[in-house]
């Protein structure tokens, strides 16, 4: 994801806020930024242990994959926006911003990464209790 008008500094403290939630268990796999003034960066989330929380699972739901899930991507977003309310956030099909009124925008949308015949939503491939 790219993440602009934000601090190193914000990131770190954004994913220490998820780290609360999750364990421990997040970190940034690549951390690149992506000017010159240091207020824009190319991020992943990781988890440290695909059995532990936080930790995505495949379509099916029968493995454990190293990625970070849906909920501790929202969590971060959420808590990014509250540390720096100026961030805009692009994933591969969202922008997420808050605007002029405090209302963030884009976050927590779901979609289907299974087939239409076995439907499975980001929300879902996760052993997160939520």
């Amino acid at each position: 994801m790219q993440i602009r008008n934000v601090t190193k500094e914000d990131l770190d403290k954004a994913l220490a806020e998820v780290n609360k939630r999750y364990d421990n268990n997040i970190f940034f796999n690549n951390f690149e930024a992506m000017n010159q003034k240091g207020n824009a960066f190319r991020v992943t989330l990781r988890v440290r242990s695909s059995h532990g929380k936080g930790a995505r699972l495949n379509i099916e739901r029968t493995r454990h994959l190293p990625y970070a899930c849906w909920h501790v991507h929202g969590d971060f977003f959420d808590n990014l926006l509250i540390i720096s309310p100026q961030t805009i956030i692009k994933t591969a099909k969202l922008t997420i911003h808050k605007d002029s009124n405090g209302t963030v925008h884009g976050n927590w949308e779901d979609w289907n990464i299974g087939s239409i015949i076995e439907p499975c939503y980001f929300s879902e491939a996760c052993g997160c209790s939520r």
